[in-house]
């Protein structure tokens, strides 16, 4: 299973990359007993959205650069300031206590928001609307879902209007377009666009992960697999240029079978029901919030699941296993004061 051109590759994918998360397990408890009422959990991620949004400005307004990366990869850098936004969003109800609190907790959305727009990540856009739309209902369920649903629409359409004339969502957007076009027309394609590489992609996980259904071709074997694929389908050779297949189940499905894929779902959907069950209104303000901010979180790496591979990538690990963390046992810590306060 973990044979690879590289004896030690497949090993050090596992260490380096599915062991991180169990990194998140020490933190909960360190999180738990270290937790405060009094104290704003979320100001970290709030400060890194101010952050990611000042790089990304002086990356479009200074350095004149086409798309906002931080020094580093546009996409990774409009999908951090995604999962970090989708954390504050739930912090309302601290910021609100605290003298300008709510300027903070604005401004840290809005420079969230202006990191993901600058950074020019489209699967970051759609997701971005989605966890605001999810958001939007939490916040005003007083209302109907149809003015609560009209709301969301609203908020969207303003940000879609005011960004609409920065050069790289205009780029952007027409790229989209036109990637899009030959499919809902079934014309033929005749270049590769970033949507036929993903096509392309999925077709051959899907192929392989059929021929190996139980454990895949084994981690550290990707970029070996797809190019030996195309070197013997010559119509899709351009999958030599690849290293990971953009899309996280069919990555894991081809690599670690469907072993790896249900391990997979059942992690997702183990945090679903961490995160979800704690949304009702019987659990105080405290909980309730952190349970947002961490149903947030997962949403926002669901989606991306779809044209990337935010549960393979270290960086995507890293900030997903310390956050999910941090605010899981955060709301272990405000349930334990919770029922401490209705004992006494």
């Amino acid at each position: 299973m973990l044979a690879s051109e590289n004896p030690q590759s497949g090993v050090n994918v596992v260490t380096s990359r599915y062991l991180l998360l169990l990194l998140a397990v020490p933190l909960v408890s360190l999180f738990y007993l270290s937790f405060d009422a009094k104290r704003n959990s979320w100001i970290k991620f709030a400060v890194g959205c101010v952050v990611m949004g000042g790089l990304a400005l002086n990356d479009i307004l200074l350095l004149a650069e086409y798309r906002a990366d931080g020094g580093h990869n546009a996409a990774a850098f409009g999908f951090l300031a995604l999962a970090m936004t989708s954390v504050v969003l739930g912090s309302y109800h601290r910021f609100s206590q605290a003298r300008f609190g709510r300027a903070v907790f604005f401004l840290a959305i809005a420079m969230g928001v202006c990191a993901m727009i600058l950074s020019g990540t489209r699967s970051g856009w759609i997701a971005g609307f989605v966890v605001f739309f999810i958001a939007s209902f939490f916040y005003f369920e007083r209302y109907s879902v149809a003015r609560r649903a009209l709301f969301a629409l609203g908020l969207f359409l303003a940000i879609a209007i005011v960004s609409s004339s920065i050069p790289v969502v205009q780029d952007r957007f027409e790229e989209m377009v036109d990637n899009f076009t030959p499919y809902l027309k079934g014309e033929q394609q005749t270049e590769y666009t970033s949507l036929r590489f993903r096509v392309e992609a999925w077709k051959f996980a899907w192929h392989v992960g059929m021929e190996n259904k139980v454990f895949g071709f084994g981690p550290g074997n990707t970029k070996r697999a797809m190019k030996d694929f195309a070197e013997a389908n010559q119509q899709v050779i351009a999958l030599r240029e690849l290293n990971h297949i953009h899309n996280q189940f069919l990555q894991s499905f081809a690599m670690t079978g469907l072993v790896g894929l249900f391990s997979l779902l059942a992690m997702i959907a183990c945090h679903f029901w961490m995160f979800a069950r704690y949304l009702g209104k019987k659990y105080s303000q405290e909980v309730r919030f952190l349970a947002l901010s961490g149903l947030l979180l997962l949403v926002s790496y669901l989606l991306m699941c779809i044209p990337g591979v935010p549960f393979y990538g270290k960086q995507y690990l890293l900030m997903y296993g310390f956050a999910s963390a941090s605010i899981w046992g955060c709301l272990l810590g405000a349930l334990r004061e919770s029922r401490q306060t209705d004992q006494g």
